[in-house]
């Protein structure tokens, strides 16, 4: 992978350092997005969206700046970085949830984030991209298997939260948009650490959390509380890993 100018995570994770949550901030996103392209450059997915990753390795590593800043300029997402006490400015892993629905505390969130910079900002983020990709497609990836897996996502998604019963039941809820920790600090419980951002807002605002689990993944999801609902409709070989839920006592109680 290409460097760029963001500072690397120590190589030498000293295993009694203080580790924190923080809200994630603009000048995180490089880093996000590094975390992100190293621990699933190789991961069947990403095999499967990018085969000519290897040659381009910065095209890629730009497809998740992307991604993560889009959601970051969203009123109804929020972010946080897991960082070292010691370093507080290098994330060493990050989260990022949305918020869907119009209950109370939807409207809550979206008001105390929404604002006439944010808007600003996100429609420049959204010219640019387009024109950047516009300019200079992303050679890492293959066009086909993008849409490929946009339709099954997308089926997923309709089946499981958007069409009929589910969106009654299940239209108010926070979904877990990603959640990343670089390998080195992996096993220090920072998984946990960054979905309890999320566990404890959804139990406060008595809704479910949503979210769609790798293998790995499902197994951390899973010591927390989270019931698979359905495997993934596109299959890449792997064993496990789909759609997960967590629901906090009071929709349990219903």
């Amino acid at each position: 992978m290409a460097s760029n100018n963001t500072p690397p995570p120590p190589s030498s994770p000293d295993s009694t350092e203080k580790l924190i949550i923080r809200r994630m901030t603009p000048p995180d996103i490089p880093t996000m997005a590094r975390i992100s392209c190293t621990e699933y450059f190789d991961s069947p997915l990403n095999t499967f969206l990018c085969p000519h990753r290897h040659q381009y390795p910065n095209d890629c590593l730009r497809r998740f700046v992307q991604m993560i800043r889009g959601r970051s300029l969203n009123p109804r997402s929020i972010g946080f970085v897991a960082v070292s006490a010691s370093a507080p400015g290098i994330p060493l892993g990050y989260a990022q949830f949305i918020r869907l629905g119009n209950d109370d505390a939807a409207k809550r969130l979206v008001s105390a984030q929404a604002s006439l910079w944010l808007s600003v900002q996100r429609w420049w983020n959204s010219l640019c991209t387009r024109i950047v990709n516009l300019v200079w497609p992303d050679r890492s990836a293959d066009p086909d298997a993008m849409r490929q897996f946009d339709a099954s996502a997308g089926a997923d998604h309709r089946m499981f939260w958007e069409e009929g019963e589910m969106k009654v039941r299940y239209g108010e809820r926070w979904y877990v948009q990603s959640v990343v920790v670089s390998s080195l600090y992996q096993r220090r419980g920072l998984g946990r650490m960054l979905m309890d951002e999320v566990l404890r807002r959804a139990q406060e605002d008595g809704v479910v959390v949503g979210l769609e689990a790798s293998v790995d993944g499902e197994k951390l999801y899973r010591r927390l509380g989270f019931e698979l609902r359905g495997r993934f409709s596109m299959n890449l070989g792997e064993v496990g890993g789909g759609v997960m839920m967590w629901s906090p006592k009071s929709v349990q109680e219903r």
